[in-house]
């Protein structure tokens, strides 16, 4: 019924802790793909011998490291399950994870289901995303969160799909950070999508996460920012043809972005992003009374916009 696909990439110091994690879950109903994304450690002895132990375990090697769009891909392509649940290598999910995700999104007869998150160094723990309220929302509804960046995160775990979404829209191969060029498309294509806030998994902070930037933003890079800002573009567009209601929240959410990413880049002195910064500035100095008479404008945003863009 459920899939459960991983990446992993040489971390044999943590994989072990999700494996059990999953193996260990209250509903037993489900495969467990592993995509080996060419690790180099001992990480491929170790999946051989959990999927030696456990059937429900099945180990996919990709030749060498690709993005991990591509192998998301893969995983999905193998996959057999009706319902599709991503995790990552090196966080941890509690023993009800993905029965709460199931009732959640059966319940509700729900596209798509999200849990809440929390998050730290392993011994930490700080709420990422955690609510008291259950929502059952509209894909635009939902959408409409994921711009205001309430509630709902881009990233793919503490999330249950139909697997019809996720197929209408396969990950970015060619792309660092996947999940900002494809969860808005799954949002604005579900027809319901049911949250509740509760606590059910747990993501780990290091200096080996892909995502570090966006806990630490003296971490940004130009590359990275390029993404972003090309993927948000895209977003704009597709919002604009596929919920034309939407489409100003979506236009606002990528120009804040835009004079957040050079106040970082004034503020934590990122010397290798000063170029895309400029380049921004020109793009909202075009833009410059549309942003400022937008009513979800906040205040501090005005205030960047005197001091890095002008009036």
């Amino acid at each position: 019924m459920i899939s459960v696909i991983m990446l992993t990439f040489n971390r044999e110091k943590y994989v072990s802790n999700m494996i059990e994690d999953i193996l260990g879950q209250s509903c037993s109903d489900f495969e467990y793909i592993i995509v080996n994304n060419g690790s180099t450690d001992g990480t491929e002895e170790l999946l051989a011998e959990y999927a030696r132990l456990d059937k429900r375990i099945k180990v996919l090697k990709t030749e060498g490291a690709q993005s991990i769009g591509r192998g998301r891909n893969l995983g999905l392509r193998n996959a057999e399950g009706e319902l599709i649940a991503f995790v990552d290598d090196d966080d941890r999910a509690a023993p009800d994870f993905l029965e709460f995700l199931v009732a959640l999104l059966r319940d509700n007869d729900a596209d798509i289901s999200m849990c809440g998150a929390s998050e730290g160094n392993g011994e930490t723990r700080s709420p990422q995303c955690i609510f008291d309220e259950k929502m059952v929302l509209t894909g635009e509804e939902a959408l409409r969160l994921l711009l205001g960046r309430k509630y709902i995160r881009a990233g793919m775990p503490t999330k249950l799909y139909r697997r019809e979404i996720l197929e209408r829209f396969p990950f970015e191969e060619g792309c660092k950070n996947e999940d900002i060029h494809t969860q808005y498309k799954y949002l604005a294509a579900s027809k319901t999508v049911a949250i509740h806030g509760v606590d059910k998994y747990y993501i780990t902070r290091h200096g080996g996460n892909v995502s570090g930037f966006t806990s630490n933003a003296e971490k940004w890079d130009a590359q990275t920012m390029r993404e972003y800002l090309t993927a948000f573009r895209n977003r704009t567009e597709f919002v604009k043809e596929y919920a034309p209601d939407t489409y100003e929240l979506a236009l606002y959410s990528e120009w804040s972005f835009m004079i957040s990413m050079i106040e970082k880049i004034d503020r934590f002195q990122l010397l290798d992003c000063e170029g895309v910064g400029r380049e921004i500035a020109a793009v909202l100095r075009k833009y410059r009374y549309e942003f400022l008479n937008m009513p979800q404008i906040k205040g501090f945003e005005r205030v960047w916009v005197e001091k890095y863009i002008g009036f």
